[in-house]
Formats: C-alpha cells, structure tokens, sequence
C-alpha cells in the first residue's frame, strides 16, 4: 500500500520534525519558545536550502 518515501517527502518530514523537536524542548525546558523555535528554524532552513540548491526539483514534460 505505501512505498517508500520519496526526497521531497523526507524534507518535508525534516522541517517539520526539527520544529516539533524544538517546541517539545521549550515545554521540557525553560528556554523559552522564541528561542527555541529560532534554533529549530537553523536545520529547517538547512533542509530547504538542500531541497532547492543542492538537490533540485525536475521538470517532468521536457519544459523547463
């Protein structure tokens, strides 16, 4: 029924994790959760920047 995740979806899933990951340490801990959501944003941000840069989206159709 279902495959095995494709690269986009595994980004998507990073993104999401890493924020969940950072909002969970805010409730555990006393940082607070601006600071914690803004140091979840750093491998968020890293993994879209891999989705654009370094492993980009393809055309299908033969158009650009």
């Amino acid at each position: 029924m279902f495959g095995s995740p494709s690269m986009p979806d595994l980004v998507l899933a990073s993104i999401a994790l890493s924020m969940l990951l950072a909002s969970l340490g805010a409730v555990v801990t006393s940082v607070s959760l601006v600071t914690a959501l803004s140091a979840g944003s750093l491998p968020a941000t890293g993994s879209i920047g891999y989705a654009l840069f370094y492993n980009p989206p393809v055309a299908s159709g033969g158009r650009a």
